[in-house]
């Protein structure tokens, strides 16, 4: 394990570097500025004001101390050299954590390893990975930034000035192009996408409340606690009352703008507020719509995903009947879905949460954003959800049914569960920047071969049980129609 991981990180010489620069500059700034390092700190002497991510799960920042570090930082500085992939998916990582609203300013700081000879490759290079961070999201990007306080404090600010115009420059283009008729005719556009629409044909979509009030604190009665990590988007927690709490989805109008996009959270609304309900299926309590974005208030199932859940686990999996528990949960939820012809489509680790303040984990399925109804006989052919979890079919073939991709879906929850978070990957021997064709092609190949689902098991921590092999085997099978259905693997013998 711990030779494949440190095969993600940048190599040693690029380490080097990036400890180097923060060691040094740490000493000089404020206290309101902090570093961030994208791999775990290694040196002797850590600063005191440094974010780095988790030793134990290297490749996964600490919520708490990123919120603890940047309460009352004006500056989050970030050096990498961008050698290798990994440090572009954590600057990602990292900037998702930052809280909303917030006038922290992100700034990258590319170092740079001058050779001894400057060729024209080595400044394309360089120019290339420039180029790639001006894209993540920052506020500000430096190529090459000085180790002197002072001239950093000028190259930031002078960064901030051209940002700060070019914002304004930018703002002056839009109003000015936008006169009378095409203000008239987004209008409409607006009027008629989420008013006229929904009001004929999309009922489960109520109408627009022009009276809701927003701030960057509350929305109506609901306070707004903290942004939440998950994969599914602007997801806030918030709270009406001390013992009344929800979970905020947040749908910003402006990302949705066709009509396929507003039936998609139609249909969302009409499975979740429908007849979907279930104990391990987390209920939509109520629809907030205002005149820029739509909040389904989402009942709290748990504070952590099952993949966050694992990670603070040893050997990053539950113990066996734990693992059997949680996985029968969402089993018993997904053959409710089916048995009312409604299919998930993207059931995985991120979409299972846990609440684990009891002696038993309570598990339940989540996030309906890709879920609809189906009928026996029709295929899918709507590619949803990603590795490890996503079935072979529904990337290799033009058409899949989404049951059986369901259920595929719901044993790799089971085996991650069981062998461990990472089980699948490294069974199947995926790299970690793999593309989804060729990872469901090698998947497919490894479990048509006998034994391969003992030894997925058994790959990160050796374990071994013949009742979870059995149902491992009938959901993990590469034949759609010889695959297990959702509820039976777990059913009383």
């Amino acid at each position: 394990m711990r030779s494949t991981r440190a095969g993600r990180l940048p190599p040693a010489s690029s380490r080097s570097i990036v400890n180097t620069y923060v060691a040094r500059m740490a000493s000089q700034l404020p206290e309101d500025f902090t570093f961030a390092t994208l791999v775990p700190w290694d040196s002797p002497h850590k600063p005191d004001r440094l974010i780095t991510p988790d030793t134990a799960h290297a490749g996964h920042w600490d919520a708490r101390e990123i919120a603890s570090l940047v309460s009352g930082c004006s500056c989050l500085l970030v050096p990498c050299t961008l050698e290798t992939k990994y440090e572009k998916r954590m600057i990602q990582s990292l900037l998702q954590q930052i809280e909303p609203n917030s006038d922290l300013c992100v700034a990258l700081l590319q170092l740079l390893e001058i050779p001894g000879d400057m060729s024209k490759e080595y400044v394309e290079m360089v120019m290339a990975r420039h180029d790639v961070l001006l894209t993540l999201g920052a506020d500000v990007v430096i190529l090459d930034p000085s180790d002197d306080q002072d001239r950093l404090y000028a190259e930031l600010d002078q960064e901030r000035t051209w940002l700060d115009a070019n914002v304004q420059h930018a703002q002056c283009m839009i109003d000015e192009s936008a006169d009378a008729k095409l203000q008239a005719a987004l209008e409409y556009h607006h009027e008629l996408l989420w008013e006229s629409m929904p009001k004929a044909m999309m009922h489960a979509l109520p109408p627009v409340n022009h009276n809701l009030v927003e701030t960057a604190t509350s929305v109506g009665d609901y306070r707004l606690m903290h942004r939440l990590s998950t994969v599914s988007g602007n997801v806030i927690f918030a709270r009406r009352s001390e013992v009344e709490e929800v979970v905020l989805k947040v749908y910003d109008k402006s990302d949705y703008v066709t009509a396929g996009d507003v039936e998609n959270i139609d249909r969302e609304l009409r499975i979740l507020r429908g007849e979907l309900r279930h104990p391990h299926i987390v209920q939509c309590m109520c629809v907030l719509h205002s005149f820029s974005r739509v909040y389904l208030a989402l009942q709290v199932g748990g504070k952590k995903n099952l993949s966050q859940h694992l990670l603070n686990q040893p050997g990053y999996r539950l113990d066996l009947q734990d693992a059997v528990d949680c996985t029968a949960q969402i089993a018993g939820a997904l053959a409710f879905c089916h048995s009312r012809n409604i299919v998930h489509r993207q059931v995985s680790l991120d979409h299972v949460v846990v609440d684990d303040q009891s002696e038993t984990s309570f598990c339940r399925l989540v996030d309906f954003s890709a879920a609809t109804r189906c009928v026996e006989s029709t295929p899918s052919t709507t590619l949803c959800g990603g590795l490890p979890c996503i079935a072979p079919e529904m990337v290799l073939e033009a058409s899949y049914f989404a049951k059986p991709a369901d259920c595929w879906s719901l044993g790799v929850v089971l085996l991650e569960a069981v062998g461990g978070m990472g089980s699948m990957r490294q069974a199947v021997g995926w790299p970690d920047d793999a593309e989804l064709e060729p990872a469901a092609a090698r998947t497919r190949n490894f479990f048509s071969c006998d034994g391969s689902h003992a030894r997925a098991m058994a790959v990160m921590g050796g374990v071994r049980s013949h009742a979870v092999l059995t149902r491992l085997s009938g959901l993990l099978e590469p034949e759609p129609a010889a695959r297990a259905v959702a509820g039976s693997p777990f059913q009383a013998s």
